[in-house]
């Protein structure tokens, strides 16, 4: 057993590396269960992550957390809290967020990954029937290895990103979203600097009828592999329960969720698979004053 989960672990691991430190990570268990898909339907406390043109169409101030048991190992921590606030029309609104992740090994961290943002968004263009919307976030990204076993500091670094977004709606029934992730190229290191991952994001979701969504976005990390495709749908079967399907291509993994609404409390679950590593879980919470 002891063998089998090393060679576990390794594979995590090479999985994560290959990524990239400060990799993209999704707070959402909703947009999980569709896919990941989130660029034009991000419009939650959680929108910094997704598109942050989309804290644009915030009516309630909102908080929310949420938790994820990457690849349903113990060993790797990962967790969100955010807080928007609407300010006005025409200033749109503000999100304050946070997010951690991290390996640990009987119960001493290895390693940590802070991320903290400030983000806007607010509209461009409002009539009856469309919309245009813009959003931006601040990044601070701070990076921490715990002690060698040799006694040795690994040390830590800082370092800035900027992401910028837009949402343009059409007759409330069809979104289109672009999302750009540190577009100002940011590093992380001292002597061996590491750049951040890139990544651009193109999407659109369409409302046939109320209470379903479908949403398709097209992903591309820059210098990484191949354009990735994630959809996604949302079906509303009752006022306070919904159920939602998705999936996502290089890598081909599955995905579905639940969501229940109970006054201004929100529950959502979300699972994705992973042909190689075990499934992903993934609950939040969020609650609307």
């Amino acid at each position: 057993m002891k063998r089998i989960y090393c060679i576990l672990a390794a594979l995590v691991f090479s999985y994560t590396l290959s990524a990239g430190v400060f990799d993209d990570r999704f707070p959402s268990a909703k947009y999980v269960g569709m896919g990941g898909s989130g660029v034009a339907m991000a419009d939650d406390v959680w929108a910094s992550y997704y598109n942050p043109a989309g804290l644009s169409r915030l009516a309630n101030p909102q908080i929310g957390s949420s938790y994820v048991r990457l690849f349903n190992q113990s060993f790797l921590q990962n967790a969100f809290g955010a807080v928007a606030y609407p300010l006005n029309s025409k200033y749109g609104s503000v999100s304050l967020s946070f997010q951690y992740f991290g390996t640990t090994h009987d119960n001493q961290n290895l390693s940590g990954e802070y991320t903290f943002a400030v983000s806007h968004g607010f509209n461009l263009l409002k009539d009856i029937t469309s919309s245009l919307s813009f959003g931006y976030s601040l990044k601070a990204y701070y990076l921490d290895y715990a002690t060698s076993v040799s006694g040795i500091e690994l040390g830590n670094a800082t370092t800035f990103g900027l992401d910028i977004g837009f949402q343009a709606s059409v007759y409330n029934r069809t979104t289109i979203g672009f999302y750009a992730l540190n577009v100002n190229t940011p590093s992380v290191g001292v002597e061996a600097k590491r750049n951040l991952p890139q990544r651009v994001v193109a999407g659109v979701a369409y409302q046939p009828y109320d209470g379903v969504t479908t949403s398709l976005d097209m992903s591309r990390t820059i210098g990484v592999g191949e354009m990735e495709f994630w959809a996604g749908t949302d079906f509303q079967l009752f006022n306070y329960l919904s159920i939602r399907f998705g999936g996502t291509t290089n890598p081909n993994r599955y995905s579905l969720g639940i969501g229940l609404n109970i006054h201004q409390l929100n529950f959502d679950y979300g699972l994705r698979t992973h042909s190689e590593l075990g499934e992903t879980h993934q609950v939040g919470l969020m609650y609307s004053f």
